[in-house]
């Protein structure tokens, strides 16, 4: 299989995405991930279908796997640390979307630095009032 088989199958998970049809985009992740064990993509979508199916165990666990392969993936940071604050980890957030913040500033991207210091006044502002 060559490359182009490779972004088919992205525009076909993320047209799924998009209309909100997790369970068949996650078919179709597993059939990427068949074929190619170690696409970074395929694990980051598998999981936002996981985050969006409320399941966020499995999606930290994709997470760490995306960051494992990729450890420049801000997002999968950004990501990571959302899931840590679904489960009230505050300190395991923070640290994830510091993270996400440090690359985000190294390549200038400031719409999502932005989010990233906004996530964390609010995750802070939390933590302390518990």
């Amino acid at each position: 299989m060559d490359q182009n088989v490779v972004f088919e199958y992205y525009a076909i998970i993320k047209n799924k995405i998009s209309q909100g049809n997790f369970e068949s985009a996650l078919g179709s992740i597993d059939k990427l991930l068949y074929n190619f064990p170690n696409d970074i993509y395929g694990y980051y979508y598998k999981a936002v279908c996981e985050f969006a199916q409320n399941k966020h165990e499995e999606s930290i666990r994709d997470y760490k796997i995306v960051i494992q392969l990729e450890p420049g993936f801000a997002k999968a940071y950004f990501n990571l640390g959302v899931c840590y604050y679904v489960y009230h980890f505050y300190d395991d957030a923070l640290i994830n979307i510091g993270k996400a913040l440090f690359l985000f500033t190294r390549g200038r991207e400031q719409d999502s630095k932005q989010r990233c210091i906004e996530a964390i006044k609010y995750i802070d502002l939390e933590r302390c009032s518990r």
